[in-house]
């Protein structure tokens, strides 16, 4: 008898160290794989902030972006440019725009194009790294623009009263005889929640259940499907349509997942399994916040369940994603659950009431954490007039960050869920939460270590022209071919690459501001049956939420007359004012920096010929010809002899792969020969030494191309538009007749506050009287976001 009992224990004891290795070692790979993927692949977030969300064409949209590392939301610095792109409700883009990014910001601005029609636009920004993800996670919102002379909507969207019914069992998946609660979303084909009722019917035409959304189109049902039926949506709308939808498929083994708030602080989450699905029955629960892991846990299911607590003060701020894994590390379920954030920053600004025209306006900021404590912020303000036209734009920076950005595609009313503390609205937000799906990656892939799809890096340097080399005759890319570009001036812009297996080539700029002339080519001695494409750097995938139509103002409206007036008299009296840039510090040095030897042609005697000036004056070059063809070769010095094959020879930046070419320029029109004594790379491309001639406009003058290259006006970066505010400090301004209309009466993309949480801000009110409302958002240097609006009125 004793024998038996130390077998049962022996075997009891090994058998729980096997489960408890097999756990540990499961638990190693789910953690490892997601720390993995991580790492690789950073997550990068932008928040634009506009002055406003309601223009007239010919007025001026100012922005201030917000770029951050998405699971931290502290500044970020692995992009330099930025993309902004205004779209039409057929996704063509009518204003595009490239911007600077200083580390985790940047601010811009342009004019709203005078000829494009009335409606409502798209404004989304992007990254070159985040065009990997797709465009439902760029930055996005909906702006509204009127052309006083073109009133009408000239819209080339089809509308459609197509209605979108969707259904999503909590965790994932309908499980036979398991009771699950089923989110619902029913909306307009513009995303807009439609009010409806519903019934659940069965094969056999018996009705289960009524449903009915709470608000935007979202709610949920308790619901258990039987063995052996199917089950329909019946869905009647108030216009008197009816839609008939299938529900999922409910399976006959698997995991059904419950989230349920059981006290303050506290979530249990119920996993339920039928039909025997995993012989261990262990099942593993993991959490994370924006991809920061907050709990990883695995528990033996006991009756066909396994119940975990959670206390939501080891959750993150904002979304957190649940996720279910079997004992064979597959995801099973999946659910979202929302945190209301507790550690926005609080923005406290002296109190305003009213003004007169022309006064001036000082305002004493202080910020402070969620205790009350000073702390650094970085903020951007607008204040500008609210009419029936403009009226206050509700995209919020705490909403956006901890919301919409994690869901991508689009909420409808996203400000309702942070407009006030209620049940309904903690109700709306989990029937939200309810009707996400599975989101942001493949667990299988994942857990199987296939790298993501990654097609662009991120621009680390500066801005990518990326482009294809491809055959002319086939139309296919020519792998493995050197391509050169250049950028002509005094300022010698040239960068050298070599084409994929894909024939693709990417070229790495810095300090490319303004439209410039590119030129683009290939070494006729090596290629002559080519041509280079160069791609746009804009995205071309667009994502299925429909711009909603706009409402249009009368052309007897006396609000449209007055914005329209207040718009024409600051353009005509303040227009050059509004049209001062601030170019930033330009690099002027060569790609090569400091040459190892410089020759200003005008400290010497002039030649008449390119030979005689590289024989009597250029040292360290060695002329060869023979017959009527010449060669040029460059001293080694490192090496003390010279290089056997011929060097990089540039004149203003553009490659001369005929040294011919360079002995019949015309030295009169050279100001300057630089040479690199050395072997020198450029990319992975070495040069057996560089000569490099300056013109002295650096604009090619008498070079004669070759026909083959491509030359287009390339955009580049545009310089920063001014800000431009009237100061009223004497009478002489105050009494002044010239007339200020200014609706925006301030803005500025950039206000810090120190380690005290303090700063100053002071601006003039305008002639026009009306409501203003001051808009201030902004982060912290901890990533925490906070905004904050005030009203006041001017009166005259």
């Amino acid at each position: 008898m004793r024998k038996s009992w130390l077998l049962f224990f022996v075997s009891v004891s090994l058998s729980g160290f096997y489960a408890h290795a097999q756990n540990a070692m499961a638990e190693k790979a789910i953690r490892d794989a997601f720390n993995g993927y991580r790492t690789a692949y950073i997550r990068e977030k932008l928040y634009v902030h506009t002055d406003k969300n309601f223009y007239l064409t010919g007025e001026i949209l100012w922005f201030r972006i917000y770029d951050v590392d998405a699971s931290f939301q502290r500044p970020l610095d692995i992009s330099k440019i930025a993309y902004i792109e205004i779209l039409d409700d057929s996704n063509k883009s009518v204003l595009q725009q490239k911007v600077s990014l200083k580390p985790g910001e940047a601010s811009g601005s342009f004019i709203i194009p005078p000829g494009i029609p009335t409606g409502n636009y798209r404004f989304r920004a992007y990254t070159r790294w985040m065009r990997n993800f797709g465009p439902d996670y760029f930055f996005s919102k909906i702006i509204s623009i009127v052309n006083p002379h073109k009133l009408e909507v000239d819209s080339m969207a089809k509308k459609t009263d197509r209605y979108d019914i969707q259904f999503f069992p909590e965790g994932g998946n309908l499980i036979q005889n398991l009771e699950t609660k089923v989110g619902f979303r029913i909306t307009d084909a513009y995303g807009t929640g439609m009010d409806c009722t519903g019934w659940i019917v069965d094969n056999n035409q018996d009705t289960i259940l009524k449903f009915q959304p709470a608000i935007f189109g979202l709610g949920h049902f308790m619901f258990t499907p039987l063995t052996g039926h199917t089950y329909k949506a019946i869905v009647n709308f108030p216009n008197g349509n009816q839609v008939t939808r299938d529900l999922p498929q409910a399976y006959s083994n698997g995991y059904e997942m419950n989230i349920s708030k059981t006290a303050d602080k506290q979530l249990t989450v119920t996993v339920s399994a039928s039909g025997n699905p995993d012989p261990a029955m262990y099942v593993y629960l993991f959490v994370h916040t924006r991809g920061d892991l907050k709990k990883f846990d695995g528990q033996y299911l006991k009756d066909g369940k396994a119940v975990f607590s959670i206390n939501t003060d080891d959750l993150g701020d904002g979304i957190s994603h649940f996720t279910v894994f079997n004992f064979n590390e597959l995801p099973v379920c999946e659910r979202l659950y929302f945190k209301y954030p507790q550690n926005t920053f609080q923005i406290q600004v002296s109190p305003m009431d009213a003004y007169e025209t022309r006064k001036k306006i000082q305002l004493d900021f202080s910020t402070s954490d969620h205790e009350g404590k000073p702390i650094r912020a970085d903020m951007s303000m607008a204040v500008y007039r609210l009419d029936s036209l403009q009226t206050l734009d509700k995209t919020d920076i705490s909403e956006y960050m901890y919301l919409s950005s994690e869901l991508g595609g689009g909420i409808e009313s996203p400000e309702y869920y942070f407009s006030d503390s209620s049940a309904a609205r903690e109700e709306t937000m989990d029937n939200l939460m309810l009707t996400q799906g599975w989101r942001r990656f493949k667990w299988q892939d994942l857990l199987q270590n296939k790298p993501a799809p990654i097609q662009l890096m991120p621009e680390y340097n500066g801005h990518i022209i990326q482009g294809k080399l491809v055959d002319n005759k086939t139309g296919a890319g020519i792998p493995d071919l050197d391509a050169y570009l250049s950028i002509p001036s005094t300022k010698t812009q040239f960068r050298a690459t070599s084409s994929s297996a894909e024939g693709r080539v990417n070229f790495e700029m810095t300090g490319m501001y303004g439209s410039q002339e590119i030129i683009i080519q290939t070494n006729p001695k090596e290629d002559s049956s080519s041509h280079i494409d160069i791609e746009s750097p804009f995205d071309h995938q667009y994502t299925s939420t429909q711009l909603p139509d706009i409402s249009v103002p009368s052309i007897t409206s006396p609000v449209l007359l007055d914005e329209s007036i207040h718009a024409q008299v600051q353009q005509i009296y303040s227009g050059n004012k509004m049209q001062q840039f601030i170019m930033p510090a330009i690099d002027t040095n060569s790609f090569y920096v400091t040459p190892d030897e410089g020759y200003l042609l005008d400290d010497y005697t002039r030649f008449l010929t390119m030979e005689e000036v590289l024989r009597e004056y250029v040292t360290s070059v060695d002329v060869l010809r023979k017959r009527d063809k010449f060669q040029l070769l460059v001293y080694n010095y490192p090496l003390k002899e010279f290089f056997r094959s011929p060097p990089m020879i540039l004149i203003d930046g553009v490659p001369v792969f005929d040294p011919n070419k360079l002995f019949h320029q015309d030295p009169l029109k050279i100001r300057r020969i630089d040479l690199i004594t050395r072997q020198y790379f450029l990319g992975f491309q070495p040069f057996n030494g560089v000569v490099n001639c300056t013109t002295y406009h650096g604009d090619l003058d008498g070079f004669d191309m070759d026909p083959r290259a491509t030359v287009l006006d390339y955009p580049g970066i545009p310089g920063q538009r001014e800000f431009f505010t009237p100061v009223y400090e004497t009478e002489q301004a105050i009494n002044s007749r010239m007339p200020d209309f200014r609706t925006l009466l301030y803005w500025s993309p950039q206000i810090k506050t120190g380690p005290d949480g303090k700063n100053q801000v002071s601006f003039y009110t305008s002639d026009i009287p009306g409501k203003y409302a001051m808009v201030v958002q902004g982060l912290t240097d901890y990533g925490e976001p906070g905004s904050r609006v005030l009203f006041f009125t001017v009166k005259k």
